[in-house]
């Protein structure tokens, strides 16, 4: 594949929209870190389980196989500073105290206050190919924010939000000719 070809296939895949998800862990100090990651997706209701896709020359690679276990944090829009931090290359991203929930000290990987969703994972396997390790997630527990708040969305290398039912409302009345 020539390098036009390797961007054609970035540009296709920045038209797909997805919630933008931090991946927590324990880092080899026990500290709580985090990667950013748009490559997850739910396997199967059941068994509960998900799909992550990890660099194997990330260091959250290293770290998630050797604890066996991660956790998959769905953002909310109000979270776009944390996945700005968990996606710097290069760096080491331990999570700040002022992210993390207060009431989930005995969850086995680290929980991002204000997330929408939490899931607790242990690997069960993964798979190399090319660059990346797709990690086989077995859901161990699921926590659900009781706030609805609208997702975090990467789309068009770009995050952004979906339109409000307010905003959807506006949008179908202008549309229909409304005044």
């Amino acid at each position: 594949m020539s390098e036009s070809d390797r961007e054609l296939f970035r540009q296709a895949f920045r038209r797909h929209a997805t919630t933008v998800v931090v991946l927590t862990y324990h880092d080899a100090e026990s500290a709580p870190a985090g990667m950013t990651a748009t490559s997850m997706c739910s396997l199967s209701a059941n068994p509960p389980s998900l799909l992550a896709c990890i660099n194997r020359e990330s260091r959250a690679h290293a770290e998630i196989t050797a604890n066996g276990q991660f956790g998959v944090n769905l953002l909310s829009i109000t979270q776009r500073p944390i996945a700005d931090f968990c996606s710097r290359s290069g760096t080491h991203k331990q999570l700040r105290d002022a992210w993390l929930a207060t009431d989930a000290q005995d969850a086995a990987t680290p929980r991002l206050r204000d997330a929408l969703a939490h899931l607790e994972c242990d690997v069960d396997r993964t798979f190399e190919t090319f660059s990346h390790s797709v990690f086989v997630g077995m859901i161990r527990s699921v926590w659900l924010n009781p706030q609805d708040a609208p997702p975090l969305v990467y789309h068009g290398g770009l995050y952004s939000q979906l339109e409000t039912p307010a905003e959807r409302a506006e949008r179908f009345h202008w549309q229909m000719g409304g005044e």
